[in-house]
């Protein structure tokens, strides 16, 4: 039988209006459902009520059949459901489940770095208020990470018959073993990516933007597709790991971002926007958000009042 003409016998039978044959058919195919692990939410007791008005319905003379309509009503509805479950999965005909993934996210904490060790062993240090998420076991061909927002750091353990994807919005970066870093935030226009060691490739759904070897960085614009690859002598792309968090040549959308996770605050513009000047900024991890706006005021020009968690600017 297929899936169609499962779900039409069952509805029949909810509805109390199989024939003799039909309800001999269902009988049968109750007999195979023992031999089926895959049902195990299928309750026994369950089974076995079941089991007992279907003989009833086939047995006892119509009359006494309508008796019990609503209580079969309830069991085939309760059958229906289970089985429209392993329908749904493919189970119930054999179909191989092997590529059914089940995913886990992670999401470090606002004012909190998080480490994640991946089912390879693979380690990834993610920035505070990042979200990963990855397969609880990686399939036999391929392992792949998706970088849903933030900045995460990958020392991606090797292997040469598994190639290592992160997916961050249309760019994929692909490796075999090597460390590399990553940011991207859905609120920025960028995405970059910066390689420590080893050699990483990354494209996106139309191009290939190229191999990069330590101290390279590749920037890729989301909203025109463009990018730039650039040989980087003293990079701080990794600060956020290190005592101090610098940003070089960075917008003040960008510098928000950062403080706004690390510290666990809000900006709120009163009255003005951010401004489209680029900033050179140094945060010593020591510094308390009172002295950070302190700091802001000065670079920026405009008044900063912090209140509780949150930066009013005029």
């Amino acid at each position: 039988m297929n899936e169609q003409e499962i779900k039409k016998l069952l509805k029949k039978f909810h509805s109390g209006k199989c024939t003799d044959e039909e309800l001999a058919l269902l009988k049968a195919r109750m007999h195979e459902f023992d031999s089926e692990t895959d049902l195990k939410p299928f309750k026994d007791g369950l089974k076995q009520a079941l089991w007992e008005r279907i003989e009833m319905q086939t047995a006892v003379p119509a009359k006494v059949r309508q008796l019990n309509m609503i209580w079969l009503k309830v069991a085939a509805a309760l059958v229906l459901a289970v089985l429209g479950g392993v329908l749904y999965s493919g189970r119930f005909f054999n179909h191989n489940t092997s590529d059914i993934i089940a995913y886990q996210t992670v999401t470090a904490p606002k004012g909190q770095m998080t480490q994640v060790v991946l089912p390879d062993n693979t380690v990834v240090k993610l920035n505070a208020g990042t979200t990963i998420k990855f397969p609880v076991k990686f399939s036999d061909k391929k392992r792949e990470v998706f970088l849903l927002d933030g900045e995460a750091f990958f020392e991606v353990e090797h292997d040469a018959l598994k190639p290592f994807l992160v997916h961050t919005d249309k760019v994929t970066t692909q490796v075999l073993g090597t460390s590399f870093n990553i940011k991207f935030y859905k609120e920025l226009s960028d995405i970059q990516l910066f390689v420590k060691s080893g050699k990483v490739e990354a494209h996106d759904q139309t191009h290939t933007l190229g191999m990069y070897t330590p101290r390279q960085l590749l920037i890729y614009n989301k909203q025109n597709q463009s990018f730039i690859k650039q040989e980087v002598a003293d990079s701080h792309s990794l600060s956020w790991m290190s005592d101090e968090l610098i940003l070089d040549d960075a917008t003040f959308k960008e510098v928000a971002i950062y403080l706004q996770n690390r510290y666990n605050i809000n900006f709120r513009y009163l009255g003005t926007k951010p401004n489209r000047q680029h900033y050179s900024v140094r945060f010593p991890n020591k510094l308390t958000i009172k002295q950070v706006v302190d700091i802001l005021q000065v670079i920026d020009g405009r008044s900063y009042k912090l209140q509780g968690n949150t930066v009013n600017i005029k």
